[in-house]
Parts: C-alpha cells; sequence; structure tokens
C-alpha cells in the first residue's frame, strides 16, 4: 500500500515496470504493517501484491542504480527477524496517521525531497 507519493527530479532511467521518480512511504503486510521511507521509479508489484518494496531508482543508460531510504527492501518480516529501522504499526490506520500526522515523517520527506543526484 502506498500511504505517501510525491515526485522527485532526479535523472533515471525510463522502460518497463517504471514510473517517473517518486519519494515513497509504503507498507507491507505481514504480521504487522511494515513501512519504509524512500526513494523509487520501479513498479512495486500487479494488483497490490508484491513480496517486497525496493528503495531504488534505476539510474540513467550506463550510469548505474542508486538507492536511498530507510531499508534497501521492506519486505513482509518474520516475527522473529529484526525490524528497525524500518517502521512497524499494528493496523493500517496507523500507518497512514504516522504519515498524515507525525512531524518525524514531514521531516523526512523533506530531506527525502531535498535530494540533489549529480551523475
Amino acid at each position: 500500500m502506498v500511504i505517501s507519493s510525491v515526485p522527485l527530479d532526479v535523472p533515471h532511467s525510463d522502460g518497463p515496470d517504471t514510473i517517473d521518480p517518486r519519494v515513497v512511504f509504503r507498507v507491507i503486510q505481514g504480521y504487522k504493517f511494515f513501512g519504509s521511507y524512500g526513494i523509487t521509479n520501479v513498479v512495486a508489484g500487479a494488483d497490490g501484491q508484491s513480496c517486497e518494496l525496493r528503495n531504488r531508482v534505476l539510474g540513467p543508460a550506463n550510469k548505474g542504480d542508486y538507492s536511498f531510504g530507510d531499508v534497501p527492501a521492506v519486505h513482509a518480516f518474520a516475527a522473529d527477524e529484526k525490524v528497525a529501522p524500518a517502521k512497524a504499526f499494528d493496523t493500517l490506520d496507523l500507518a497512514a496517521k504516522y504519515a498524515v500526522h507525525g512531524s518525524e515523517f514531514a521531516n523526512v520527506q523533506r530531506m527525502l525531497l531535498s535530494l540533489k543526484v549529480n551523475l
């Protein structure tokens, strides 16, 4: 589930399964709802289904990919797996409220939106 998605002007490649770069906060469901901040231009799955959500931008031809986020990819963590620095929420509603009302969320999003990439 995409909780927040804001356009980001950074160098990238276009192709199948890509979108224009975005600063995102997305949540994936496991035994809890796990959220992650990042930048991406990679489509995360089909019909609301995905094994993981990657915080990666496919870079321009011959320049390589790059990543910026709290984790390289977020997935549905197992109950005995280390979750941090990804965020964990008991409900999807709590994850959405974190994004709408959280000062931490606003600060991280502002930081990600200020990124400049020179390739």
